[in-house]
């Protein structure tokens, strides 16, 4: 990820974001749930909504340590207007860094398949303005004073656009790529990619398939004699 990456668009960068998690972590109160919740926003491009509902049900586990979760409708972007997605579950490929944290959360506190995993210490539900006051206390403490005062990471969704842009940029950035990244992230694919075209990388030249393009434009081969004419009866 990097931290700028055009005129008027600012990410995150890698570093950033695990300062962050690790800041989050490192509070006397609520650590390291806040860590784990963040970080399901930061590695699973969730948007806080969807991770605040979050339940160990929603938790599938992979042999190999990594796993998916299991979105609900309910947490679909407002903004959707594709009404067969908006009302459609969707997995998300989860990594093994978050995996074992949402694991060790749920080994913490005992918690059982139809419990939120996101839950205070105190037994409260983490909610909108608790998590909004620590994300305002990690970006002032991690970020130097010039990007405090710039609108990188104002707000906790700059997480989820950080990973969401690091999806892009590390893959073939195919149409079937782009659309993958999409589905991930709960979006239709033209509102990603205009909302991210700054991650997109331009072909050269060189890059174009000139041939297939011309081929797939030209017209089909004309006959050189003239066609015969309809003879009208009298």
């Amino acid at each position: 990820m990097a931290a700028v990456v055009g005129a008027k668009t600012f990410h995150l960068t890698d570093r950033q974001c695990f300062s962050i998690l690790d800041w989050a972590a490192e509070q006397p109160q609520n650590g390291l749930v806040l860590r784990a919740f963040l970080a399901s926003i930061a590695l699973a491009a969730l948007q806080p909504k969807e991770a605040l509902v979050l339940r160990v049900r929603d938790v599938e586990l992979a042999d190999d340590g990594s796993g998916w979760l299991l979105i609900h409708p309910q947490g679909q972007e407002r903004r959707e207007t594709d009404s067969e997605r908006a009302g459609a579950e969707r997995r998300v490929p989860a990594c093994r860094e978050l995996v074992a944290l949402l694991k060790a959360e749920i080994a913490r506190r005992d918690l059982r398949p139809d419990d939120a995993i996101f839950v205070l210490d105190d037994g409260r539900p983490l909610t909108a303005p608790v998590y909004r006051k620590i994300w305002q206390q990690a970006r002032a403490a991690v970020l130097e004073a010039h990007e405090a005062d710039s609108s990188l990471g104002r707000n906790i969704s700059a997480l989820r656009d950080a990973c969401i842009a690091a999806w892009l940029k590390n893959g073939d950035q195919s149409a079937a790529h782009i659309f993958v990244v999409a589905e991930c992230a709960g979006m239709s694919a033209p509102r990603l990619a205009e909302r991210f075209a700054h991650c997109l990388r331009k072909p050269t030249r060189d890059e174009i398939p000139w041939d297939r393009l011309e081929a797939a434009l030209a017209l089909p081969d004309l006959s050189s004699e003239p066609a015969p004419t309809a003879v009208r009866r009298p």
